[in-house]
């Protein structure tokens, strides 16, 4: 086989295999993605459709294993998202604001990680870091209603003070 076909042939697996995850055949994608891991443990595609897997099924602890392999082979904002909200999941809490904080790094304008970041310092009673969070997060592009919405928790934070 030429390397055309290997790679047409390696799209068709991966789309297969991602049509297994759309019909929630999560037994049979999960069974098909460790036969092909076997053959390459490092392929990022393989092992970001595992942790997608692995979150839907709730095992957080082998969702992050496998966010981790495709941190190691590319980053970015989403995938340390993720990776928090793994670590969330799994009341990991100390690791989960690292890895929101590592997505804020890669991509100072991600509001999503902001808003994380501001509700669990918010519930550890952090007040002060929760605010500086959410200040943060209402100065990016989000939606109107979001903002108020956020705008109404500063103002109960900032009168617990």
């Amino acid at each position: 086989m030429n390397n055309k076909q290997e790679q047409n042939n390696e799209i068709t697996r991966l789309d297969f295999i991602r049509s297994l995850i759309a019909d929630c055949r999560y037994d049979d994608a999960i069974e098909m993605l460790q036969i092909a891991t076997e053959d390459e443990p490092d392929n990022v595609d393989y092992n970001y459709e595992l942790a997608r897997i692995f979150m839907e099924m709730g095992n957080y602890s082998s969702a992050v294993s496998n966010l981790e392999l495709v941190l190691e082979k590319t980053q970015s904002s989403l995938l340390y998202f993720m990776l928090g909200e793994a670590y969330q999941a799994d009341e990991q809490i100390d690791k989960a604001i690292g890895a929101y904080l590592k997505a804020i790094t890669v991509n100072e304008n991600f509001p999503f990680a902001y808003k994380k970041l501001g509700m669990l310092f918010m519930a550890r009673g952090d007040n002060d870091d929760a605010i500086e969070y959410f200040e943060d997060y209402i100065k990016l592009d989000i939606a109107e209603d979001e903002k108020d919405s956020v705008v109404k928790i500063l103002e109960r934070l900032k009168n617990e003070r």
